[in-house]
């Protein structure tokens, strides 16, 4: 099927599908199902480093966003029939049907009849259908080796299909396992004050109130600025501060970003869809700016006078150069140039009137580099 290379040793070894190039990856155990590493979900691989591992180890995907599996234990598979009356055909490896969803959907989902039993691997009768793999789980992939010896092989050799979720739905809700969702009730804002607008919560800027947990820091829900049609084309990320729209996200990476985006959105200074990376003008920063003063805690630093003696960082990077190896020279909200003392590692934007040391600039730029490259 095109997957297979050959080594130095003139070996040939499957190689990993390209279809699955943008995926997340984990380590898996050798003739396993289980995750070699504990912290698979928060640390995951790119599709070139887990070459470094296959074949040697298996490998997971890790479900979500971009990548749904359709599990089916049901004796005849009847679930994946279901699929194949109704939806486009995709990838489909082992008993693994890979699609993802229009609107962004990464909820697990589990499968069980109203009326029929079904015999588990253990022999003991349920209701048990399979599932829909989601967020915070995954799938063994293909090439890799079972517990039985056999292959996870690619049964079909497809591009990855994205269909409704509202057609998907409609066709598998009557299996849909009942369950009570997590509803976010009663949110407070916090207290922030700070002079970094990068670090206001994003649940001071709206609130989080009917956005439903979906697991690993993350919120969904209705777009709090222009609605949604499903209910859950909006996102938030807790633990990075950032957010996404799947209605207006795009490959210019628009209709996604911080606190200052958002602030953007929710004061119609921009449109959702016109904000992301350097989306702003010189007066649309200024007024970015001036109502996360008024309205979300964001101080104005007091200006630098004798910064006293050299200490810490200062001593042996220069906060200059770090600019430079990461191209981040200029203000990420206003664009201008920021003024360095590289003497003592300071860094300050004029315009929007924040700053700080060394340490600071480091994770501003690791938090902005992430929210890009996310």
């Amino acid at each position: 099927m095109g997957h297979r290379r050959v080594t130095k040793k003139g070996v040939a070894t499957m190689n990993i599908p390209e279809q699955l190039k943008n995926m997340r990856f984990l380590r898996v155990k050798f003739k396993e199902k289980r995750a070699f590493e504990n912290n698979w979900q928060k640390n995951p691989y790119t599709y070139e480093q887990i070459h470094n591992y296959f074949p040697k180890e298996n490998y997971g995907l890790i479900c979500g966003v971009e990548l749904r599996g359709l599990d089916d234990d049901t004796p005849k598979k009847g679930l994946i029939k279901l699929y194949h009356d109704n939806f486009p055909e995709t990838m489909e490896v082992r008993g693994h049907v890979y699609f993802k969803f229009d609107n962004g959907h990464s909820d697990k989902i589990i499968f069980e009849s109203k009326e029929l039993l079904f015999p588990d691997s253990k022999g003991k009768m349920s209701p048990h259908m399979g599932e829909l793999q989601g967020e915070g789980t995954y799938i063994v992939g293909p090439g890799c080796t079972h517990p039985d010896g056999s292959k996870y092989e690619i049964k079909k050799d497809l591009p990855i299909a994205t269909i409704s979720y509202e057609k998907f739905k409609k066709v598998f809700s009557e299996y849909f396992k009942e369950s009570k969702p997590k509803i976010i009730r009663n949110h407070k804002p916090s207290d922030w004050k700070g002079d970094n607008i990068t670090d206001i919560p994003l649940g001071n800027i709206i609130s989080f109130n009917e956005l439903r947990d979906v697991g690993n820091g993350c919120l969904q829900g209705s777009h709090p600025k222009h609605g949604s049609d499903n209910g859950m084309n909006f996102r938030v990320d807790t633990q990075n501060n950032t957010w996404i729209c799947f209605r207006c996200n795009n490959k210019d990476s628009r209709g996604c970003g911080g606190p200052s985006e958002l602030i953007a959105v929710m004061e119609g200074i921009l449109d959702c869809s016109e904000v992301g990376a350097k989306c702003f003008t010189d007066d649309q920063s200024r007024e970015v700016i001036k109502v996360a003063r008024e309205k979300y805690g964001l101080t104005t630093p007091s200006k630098e006078k004798d910064l006293g003696e050299v200490m810490g960082w200062a001593n042996s990077v220069s906060i200059v150069k770090l600019a430079k190896k990461y191209n981040f020279e200029n203000c990420h909200i206003c664009g201008k140039p920021f003024r360095f003392r590289d003497s003592h590692g300071m860094y300050y934007c004029e315009y929007c009137k924040f700053g700080g040391g060394l340490r600071k600039f480091a994770e501003l730029i690791s938090k902005i580099t992430n929210k890009s490259n996310g």
